[in-house]
């Protein structure tokens, strides 16, 4: 009931100074064994970080390994693990964070979607978080300290499931064929997706210019 009036609350941005201090628990809800209550936590999490202050950087941290265990179940996108990767991949500074997380196996399938609404969701997820590897000049040098692999494998990073040698020519052979797709904020967004890997630094090699 406590999270749900969090959630609740949290969809008014004029609320947000008041149950901001509630984070960490809407985090710890993510453990929760009962899927509803992990549903309302990542709602009330996503209401939460629309815009995420250099303090609350390390509140919303320990959600992104919750979110990338969720981003399928039962063999199917789950929409409100990715609206959270979404905004926190909004905030530059969160980016190293996610990138150093666990390795996604199947991660580039979320674009085969046939769901407009998971599809627009992931493209964009992933466009955030090129645009500031571009912005903030990442490699992996720059986020191993992040990896959260217990034996620091750089294979075994989110930042390797992305720009890793296959999953780079793999992630822009998708965006190319998105650039065909129906829906015209896919179009725009596969486009720029592909004008920003451009200049991010393929794996092993320094910064493209």
């Amino acid at each position: 009931m406590l999270l749900q009036c969090l959630a609740n609350m949290a969809v008014c941005p004029e609320n947000h100074g008041i149950v901001r201090c509630a984070i960490p628990h809407a985090v710890q809800r993510l453990t929760s064994n009962d899927e509803m209550e992990v549903v309302v936590a990542l709602q009330a999490l996503t209401n939460l970080s629309l815009n995420i202050s250099t303090e609350q950087i390390p509140q919303f941290v320990p959600a992104i390994p919750h979110c990338l265990s969720r981003l399928w179940i039962r063999g199917e996108p789950n929409i409100n693990a990715l609206r959270l990767l979404v905004n926190l991949s909004c905030c530059p500074d969160m980016v190293p964070y996610m990138l150093g997380s666990k390795a996604v196996s199947g991660l580039l399938r979320l674009l085969d979607t046939d769901r407009e609404e998971v599809l627009l969701r992931a493209i964009t997820w992933l466009l955030c978080t090129s645009s500031a590897v571009d912005a903030l000049h990442l490699t992996y040098d720059r986020i191993a300290c992040h990896n959260q692999d217990p034996f620091r494998n750089p294979a075994h990073t989110l930042y390797h499931s992305i720009y890793g040698p296959k999953s780079r020519e793999e992630l822009e052979q998708r965006a190319r064929e998105l650039t065909l797709h129906t829906n015209a904020d896919v179009v725009n967004k596969a486009t720029r997706l592909l004008e920003i890997l451009k200049n991010v630094s393929l794996v092993g090699t320094s910064r493209r210019r």
